[in-house]
């Protein structure tokens, strides 16, 4: 056989794409065809898993997420960062599909993520430490109130970014949708939708898609929404993304996956805790969001080395 050397960072960089494409056995394949031992493959597995843990329903993301630790001495600052939000993301995912009755206090998770927030390595770091306050906020502590302001702050950062514009914008237009703002909502979700295929986000797509399949049932077009969601279905079916799936299911079943959870049974929790002030209005977001529609129509999307946040298959997630 013959061997071919090459670079860990290109190898790490193809894995990434190929977990976004929903290949995330063949990502994994080929990170472990790699020699043992190297702390960026590593890494990169562990960030694999998350994806796959996500969309596919797998449990890896703990052993890898382990593996990659055992490593981190050998990691620079950048990479034992997104190794630590590695570990917030698979955390925040625990918390998220556990029954409510069984849920462990988020409070502790809201810190770990303002942290991250506080000594992120760059403005792309910070908006996606942001991003998870947000969602943190929004799903597990029921402070759906303050979650906003996390998703302006990553909307700036994603100036950048183009996922981590995705997903602020998807969440922000969740909130439109859910105080009735349906034009709004829409137009955010169709830019998101149009951002996560440009960087080539397959399960993101889809995901996306069922937003808008949300948004035109809004409108009153169920045949529309209907058509959207079965091909949603089918295409979730056979990517292997089987918890997608059961929503667009369930979305042509009538229900709406993307619902605002009820309030949590729990004891009042903290004021969520902010790394550093987040502006409240929305001029500066709303600026960098015009931006990247203009962006969106005059040049590539350029995808930075970096993992995405996927949605959970969970109210506003």
């Amino acid at each position: 056989m013959t061997e071919i050397a090459v670079p860990r960072q290109v190898l790490a960089s193809a894995a990434r794409a190929l977990a976004h494409a929903g290949r995330w056995q063949d990502a994994a394949a080929l990170l472990d065809a790699a020699p043992p031992g190297d702390p960026l493959l590593a890494l990169t597995s562990a960030q694999v898993a998350v994806e796959s843990d996500w969309f596919a329903g797998t449990t890896t993301a703990p052993h890898r997420l382990a593996i990659a630790t055992r490593h981190a001495s050998s990691l620079d600052d950048e990479g034992r960062w997104d190794l630590a939000f590695a570990g917030v993301r698979t955390e925040y995912r625990t918390v998220l599909m556990a029954e409510q009755a069984e849920r462990e206090p988020a409070t502790a998770l809201l810190h770990r993520a303002a942290t991250l927030a506080t000594t992120a390595p760059d403005a792309v770091r910070n908006g996606w430490a942001e991003m998870y306050q947000g969602l943190i906020c929004d799903n597990l502590l029921d402070k759906p109130d303050n979650a906003p302001a996390h998703y302006r702050a990553a909307l700036e950062a994603g100036a950048a970014d183009p996922l981590l514009a995705r997903e602020a914008l998807r969440h922000l237009g969740g909130h439109d949708h859910d105080h009735g703002d349906t034009e709004t909502a829409l137009t955010r979700w169709r830019l998101a939708t149009e951002l996560g295929a440009a960087a080539g986000n397959v399960p993101g797509t889809l995901s996306q898609q069922l937003l808008l399949a949300v948004a035109t049932r809004a409108t009153g077009n169920e045949a529309g929404a209907l058509t959207l969601a079965t091909e949603i279905a089918r295409w979730a079916t056979a990517i292997g993304a089987p918890a997608l799936a059961a929503q667009a299911t369930a979305f042509l079943d009538g229900t709406d996956p993307f619902a605002p959870p009820p309030p949590l049974a729990t004891a009042p929790t903290p004021a969520p805790i902010t790394s550093q002030p987040t502006p409240r209005g929305t001029s500066t977001a709303a600026a960098t969001e015009a931006a990247i529609t203009g962006q969106m129509h005059t040049a590539p999307v350029v995808v930075v080395p970096f993992m995405t946040a996927p949605l959970a298959t969970t109210p506003r997630q």
